[in-house]
């Protein structure tokens, strides 16, 4: 998938789940932030792409812990595009709460603000790295912080569903690669696994699967604002009154 296409069906799925009421999100600033949060936890996995969104989003910077990131893991869409790589980023998440100054969690807070941060700028939105220090300062006013490690741990896994559903596929189990005893698309010789519905990253499939989940994400923006009901409350799924 590609970056935009991360983004938007990240944000899609924390909505669906807020929705639904699998996460219990108490307010509209708080979902807002989170939803920001797990958009730009729709790229985290790609960290591991030295020329990738996230290494040229606060260069040089960026681009040394893509780098980095990159070694440690084994390269692109292997260690970060795991089950491994998913425990991992949930572990970040929930972890930076305890680390405090001054009973301030900043760790916590500059992972919401540069996940928010990378969203709006995926997305084209106006504000960059001042949108990022505000939604820092959004999640600290609000319930964000406690849903953190979620909207992350949703972020990720939606990307590497996203990718799985491509041609190239992923290694779930990295380091562990397990070879086929007869290759084919599902797969891979190379030990990569893929159920391939969306085709090649940038498909037509994937362009109009990206669109749908647009016009759920403005179909649930409106029904935010009181206009219409909520899209999976239409449909007889959602929760909300």
């Amino acid at each position: 998938m590609m970056g935009y296409s991360h983004t938007v069906s990240a944000a899609a799925g924390w909505l669906i789940l807020a929705e639904t009421g699998v996460v219990q999100v108490p307010d509209t600033p708080t979902l807002i932030v989170t939803t920001l949060a797990c958009a730009g936890a729709g790229m985290l996995p790609d960290i591991d792409h030295h020329n990738g969104s996230i290494a040229n989003s606060i260069p040089p910077l960026s681009r040394w812990l893509a780098r980095v990131v990159g070694a440690i893991s084994g390269g692109h869409r292997k260690g970060t595009h795991s089950l491994i790589g998913l425990i991992a980023f949930w572990a970040i998440a929930y972890f930076s709460i305890q680390l405090t100054y001054q009973g301030v969690p900043w760790v916590s807070l500059i992972l919401a603000g540069f996940s928010g941060g990378l969203a709006l700028r995926v997305l084209g939105a106006p504000g960059g790295w001042i949108g990022a220090i505000i939604l820092g300062y959004a999640a600290y006013t609000t319930g964000s912080l406690s849903l953190l490690p979620w909207a992350i741990s949703v972020g990720a896994t939606i990307h590497l569903i996203g990718d799985a559903l491509t041609t190239r596929g992923i290694l779930p189990l990295y380091p562990i690669i397990l070879k086929p005893p007869v290759a084919s698309a599902l797969w891979k010789k190379s030990g990569y696994m893929a159920l391939p519905l969306l085709g090649d990253a940038g498909s037509a499939r994937e362009k109009g699967l990206v669109l749908l989940l647009t016009l759920y994400i403005g179909w649930y923006a409106a029904a935010l604002g009181g206009l219409i009901p909520y899209p999976l409350q239409t449909a007889g799924l959602g929760i909300h009154q």
